[in-house]
Order: C-alpha cells, then sequence, then structure tokens
C-alpha cells in the first residue's frame, strides 16, 4: 500500500478545499463528499489525503485547531496549510529541502517512486498531487475543475427541414407535378404560324405506383385528349 495518497483528479482535491473552506464539515466521509458532489466513486482518495495531512482522524471527523487555517484569510490559510504540508511530506523536504516547492512532476514521480515502489502510474499521480496542495499554499497555480459546457447550434447554421412522406391524394400530386406548358419557340413562316410546347414532370422518388398511374393519367386528361 502507498504510503503517500494521490487522486485520480485533480480537480475533486480542489474543489473540496474550495468547499471546505466555506464551511469544514465535522466529519469528512463518503456522504459528506457525495453530498457536496465532490470525488463522484472516488471519496476514498479525497479522505485519505485530509487525513494525510492531520485534518481528520481515523474516524473521519476534523481536529479542531488544526482546521481552523480554513477560516482565516487567504494569507493565513496559505502559510498554515504550507506547515500542513511540510509536516506531513517531511521526507521529501529532508531530502530536497525548499527546493520541493519547485521540483518538477518527472523528478517528483521518480522520488515517490523509489519510496513507495510504486508504480510509474501511482508515482506520477502522487506527485500531480503534492504539486496540487502545493499550488493551494501558495506555490504555484492550482489546477481548475474543467468547466461544464452544453453543446449550442452556431448562429449561421440552420437546420434542414426532415422529408416528410407524401400525404397527399393521387390526383392532388399529379396536378401539382405537372408543369405548366410554357412556349419554346414561335417560328415565323408566311403561310402559318407555328408553336412548340415542353411539358415537363417531375416524378417523386418516393411515389407509389398509384402516384404514377395518377400523373400520366392526369397528363393525358390534360393535354393529350383535351380538345
Amino acid at each position: 500500500m502507498a504510503t503517500y495518497p494521490y487522486t485520480f483528479g485533480q480537480g475533486a482535491l480542489v474543489k473540496s478545499f474550495e468547499q471546505f473552506r466555506k464551511v469544514f464539515p465535522p466529519t469528512v466521509d463518503a456522504s459528506t463528499l457525495k453530498r457536496s458532489n465532490i470525488a463522484a466513486a472516488n471519496e476514498s482518495y479525497i479522505i485519505n489525503i485530509f487525513r494525510f495531512l492531520d485534518l481528520i482522524d481515523d474516524e473521519g471527523k476534523k481536529i479542531d485547531g488544526v482546521t481552523d487555517v480554513f477560516f482565516h484569510g487567504e494569507d493565513e490559510f496559505k502559510s498554515g496549510l504550507e506547515g500542513l504540508i511540510t509536516t506531513a511530506y517531511a521526507d521529501l523536504f529532508a531530502e530536497h529541502g525548499a527546493n520541493a516547492w519547485d521540483e518538477g512532476k518527472d523528478g517528483l514521480t521518480t522520488w515517490f517512486r523509489v519510496k513507495d515502489k510504486t508504480s510509474e502510474l501511482i508515482g506520477g499521480r502522487q506527485a500531480s498531487t503534492f504539486l496540487t496542495l502545493a499550488a493551494l499554499s501558495g506555490h504555484g497555480e492550482p489546477l481548475k475543475p474543467a468547466p461544464t459546457t452544453k453543446a449550442t447550434t452556431p448562429p449561421n447554421t440552420v437546420k434542414p427541414k426532415s422529408l416528410r412522406p407524401l400525404k397527399e391524394d393521387s390526383a392532388k400530386a399529379a396536378e401539382t407535378l405537372v408543369t405548366t406548358p410554357t412556349p419554346q419557340s414561335v417560328p415565323a413562316t408566311d403561310s402559318a404560324v407555328g408553336l412548340t410546347v415542353r411539358v415537363e414532370v417531375n416524378l417523386p422518388a418516393a411515389g407509389s405506383p398509384e402516384v404514377y398511374d395518377a400523373i400520366f393519367a392526369s397528363i393525358r386528361k390534360n393535354l393529350i385528349d383535351r380538345d
């Protein structure tokens, strides 16, 4: 089991500190974090971090006097948290001194792996957890939880209209689809006047046989058999 605590996503750790600076609950357990929507399904990792810093006891109850740093102003809070981190990570500071605050993630990962005999993945998470706590105490910029965004439709995007099935009866569809005859050309001669008429019929791709029959019947009635 790893000696030094870690968590999967650092945003949950930042959120827990932000929440507890508003009000530190008498007991920090899974139900407390669930009510605050913190570290869903990973509550134990946040609890271990607070226990490691001696902010809560083995039963999750806050330790009076230590948790008072959460109620001070920004400078006092950072100074108090810095002291808690220095005490909890005493071995790290014993070897690196004040430079531990400025150590990069790669170097910290190696140190935690050697100390705890952990995998590179766990060592990296231990390093990220330390860096997040350091940032909360004023050494660096803390990570911010990713904002939740909603998908929006671009302002200039026009949604295509859905195709509706043909509901009109066959006769009405035929009347709509038969194009009105238009004069194509009028050649002039000495003896007669000629007229050419072109008819266009647009057949619906999804039409039924009844629709097609009605279309051609309408053509015969209105154009061919018409006196």
